[in-house]
């Protein structure tokens, strides 16, 4: 990764599958790279191609002349805050192209995003249970990453499985109150047996859930994810 290229393993063009922005058509801008790995990414092993910045721009002009208008460009990954750098240069490119910049990240890398904030419209953060991901607690990641982004229009997702653990859920939603009470928290069902809407023990599971959040939170919602629903990329 540097300022002039970054691995990018698709630029497509889609409707928004997931957040508060459901159903919008989208370019997306997939980066290869993420320095976590949570038990039921589906985004593992596509392997990236170094792209520069030139050859970036002309994708997305191209394909917002074939299938646009978009409503966003949609930077998402594996992690695109590992290519800060590349962001740097991208994201004030696009703005003189008048693209608006859909970020989509896992929450964590907070120092990068001091770095890019002032050229993103969107923040699409994850809050991430270490009993859901299988990964370590990044609660204190999260809370600063958190007070960053909300100088922007923001929302949260968390993925939720059977497994997650329910005073970790009210810890988890008890940061976001102290630090953007108002910010929506998203729940996106996920389950090992069919895709998470389809399972009817996590959905009432995500029900309590969502009682449990709405008495910390003033905007809890469940929303499980559009694309796979409909059957598209």
């Amino acid at each position: 990764m540097t300022t002039q290229s970054a691995a990018i393993s698709e630029i497509f063009s889609s409707l928004q599958g997931e957040g508060t922005h459901l159903g919008e058509r989208h370019l997306f801008l997939r980066f290869e790279a993420c320095h976590i790995h949570c038990e039921y990414c589906d985004e593992l092993g596509k392997v990236g191609h170094d792209f520069d910045l030139l050859s970036v721009m002309e994708s997305l002009k191209r394909l917002n002349r074939e299938r646009g208008p978009h409503a966003y460009v949609s930077l998402t990954g594996g992690e695109p805050l590992l290519y800060h750098s590349f962001l740097k240069v991208l994201l004030p490119a696009m703005k003189e192209e008048g693209f608006r910049a859909y970020l989509e990240t896992n929450g964590i890398l907070w120092q990068a995003l001091e770095q890019v904030i002032e050229w993103v419209d969107v923040v699409a953060m994850d809050v991430k249970p270490r009993s859901v991901t299988k990964e370590r607690s990044f609660l204190r990641e999260h809370r600063q990453f958190l007070c960053l982004a909300r100088s922007r229009e923001t929302f949260i997702k968390m993925v939720c499985s059977k497994e997650i653990d329910l005073s970790e859920f009210k810890e988890l939603c008890e940061m976001i109150r102290r630090t953007s009470a108002r910010t929506p928290l998203l729940l996106q069902p996920l389950s090992s047996d069919a895709e998470g809407h389809e399972d009817p023990e996590l959905m009432r599971l995500l029900g309590e859930l969502q009682s449990i959040g709405l008495a910390i939170l003033e905007d809890v919602r469940i929303v499980p994810r559009l694309h796979k629903i409909l059957g598209i990329r």
